[in-house]
């Protein structure tokens, strides 16, 4: 009895106080039973279905970009056959850098019958795998137009591409028509004068220790000095050269048969494309290691000087081959700075060239670093655009009142360039008076300050279209440009 009025007891506190300590068990069973009910209507209703929602996909924005500022030509009339210069700019006016840039024929344009031997291909105008082309650049392109021998109307279309994609604006459109022109019949008698031929010109490679190893690439004749034939070499025969510092006597091995003379030897080729590549030399750029300058166009000879004393090494060529062996240029630079610099540089070397005085008695006629950097053919492989400019400024050369002048060039000026007195002494020249260089203001000077600065010039060609003939007019004051040989 007194336990069960203990139970109805603590019952009742417990209902009293909101704490039903003893009557979980009836709770528990009610809340069993509605949570049978829930589970039978959740197995009786069919749930519906939710529709999945598939976000919306952002249109993807092309970040290339460009502005036409610049367009050389608006209507073209040419002849069948003939040829025209045009020059395209565009600025990068996106938000990315471009790297490679192709101007493109559009497809099913007239364009590729306009195509130019000058061209990378049928398809591509020009194209520029050099630097990238930061955002907010400014950019040329140039190509060569070249007739169709059917006369008519056309319409030359084309696409800028960065990186294999088109760039947004960078359309143009050029028409152009093809007649044949009357001919003119000309009213003047005037002589026409003959140009001389390519003259060569003779390049100090530096002194040698000991003997060297040479291989022939083309066939070649081993003669002395005076042209006494010595054998005739194969295309790619090895050859060891050595001197007698003693008797100041030459030997040349060939095939393990030693040849021996009192005169130097010379590797004449047969043939305008005959190299020789010097095993033992190491000249490699730091920018890339698998090129290796060794490797030299036409003759080579190994000769003692006793006025700089010494055994030295000697490369004859035509001129034109030993311009496309200098590196003053990089393949990424504007065309025309290119050809300023090549024929400025041509005409450096064409005023050393002595008249009438034959090699025998004089042993080189420009050294290969004190007066201009010459690294021979590998320079050329690396270079394809400047081989371009140097081909279409063939034979040019700076005058002053009808003479071929020296033509010096440097890096960089601090926005005024230098006399030739203020940098070597002697006299003033009239052709080399200070100019002003405004893209170098605030800058450094890089060099000897005299003549042109290839730092503004190339901002000049880049920024200001001017032409090779404007670079160079206005560094060298009061010149004209002239072709002295064929």
């Amino acid at each position: 009895m007194l336990i069960r009025k203990i139970f109805v007891s603590l019952a009742m506190i417990g209902l009293l106080f909101g704490n039903p300590l003893f009557s979980f068990a009836a709770t528990t069973k009610k809340t069993t039973q509605t949570a049978v009910k829930k589970s039978a209507i959740k197995k009786t209703t069919t749930k519906k279905p939710q529709q999945k929602i598939v976000p919306k996909q952002k249109e993807k924005i092309n970040p290339r970009r460009a502005n036409l500022l610049i367009l050389s030509e608006h209507d073209v009339h040419i002849s069948p056959g003939e040829g025209v210069s045009v020059r395209v700019g565009f600025k990068n006016s996106g938000s990315t850098a471009w790297g490679v840039r192709e101007l493109r024929a559009a497809t099913g344009s007239d364009t590729t019958i306009f195509s130019d031997v000058s061209w990378p291909s049928t398809t591509t105008l020009a194209r520029d795998d050099g630097s990238p082309l930061a955002a907010g650049r400014l950019e040329f392109y140039d190509f060569i137009v070249r007739a169709p021998d059917q006369p008519g109307a056309y319409l030359l279309r084309a696409s800028l591409y960065a990186d294999g994609l088109v760039v947004n604006g960078g359309d143009i459109s050029l028409p152009i028509t093809v007649e044949i022109q009357e001919s003119v019949v000309p009213t003047s008698t005037a002589e026409i004068v003959q140009l001389p031929h390519e003259p060569n010109i003779r390049v100090a490679l530096g002194k040698i220790e000991g003997g060297i190893l040479v291989r022939t690439v083309g066939e070649y004749d081993l003669k002395t000095l005076d042209g006494t034939e010595i054998l005739s070499v194969p295309d790619g025969a090895k050859l060891l050269w050595e001197f007698d510092r003693v008797s100041k006597g030459f030997m040349v091995t060939y095939q393990g048969t030693p040849y021996t003379t009192a005169t130097a030897f010379r590797l004449q080729p047969r043939t305008l494309d005959g190299r020789v590549i010097i095993h033992d030399r190491e000249d490699r750029p730091s920018w890339n290691g698998s090129i290796n300058y060794n490797d030299y166009r036409g003759a080579l000879e190994v000769q003692w000087s006793d006025k700089i004393p010494g055994l030295w090494l000697i490369n004859e060529l035509p001129m034109e081959s030993y311009v496309r062996g200098l590196i003053e240029t990089g393949n990424s630079d504007p065309i025309e700075l290119q050809k300023a610099i090549y024929t400025a540089a041509r005409s450096y070397a064409y005023v050393q060239l002595p008249d009438g005085v034959h090699y025998i008695s004089r042993m080189w006629d420009v050294h290969a670093v004190w007066d201009q950097y010459y690294k021979g053919y590998a320079a050329e492989k690396s270079n394809p655009h400047g081989m371009q400019a140097i081909e279409e400024t063939r034979g040019q050369v700076v005058e002053y009142q009808g003479k071929p002048v020296v033509t010096p060039y440097f890096t960089q000026s601090n926005g005024t360039t230098k006399t030739w007195k203020e940098a070597w002494g002697g006299t003033n020249k009239p052709w080399l008076i200070p100019v002003d260089a405004k893209y170098d203001h605030g800058r450094k000077m890089w060099g000897h300050g005299v003549g042109m600065s290839n730092h503004d010039a190339k901002q000049r060609a880049k920024l200001d279209g001017w032409s090779f003939e404007q670079i160079l007019k206005h560094y060298y004051t009061g010149v004209e440009l002239a072709r002295v040989y064929e």
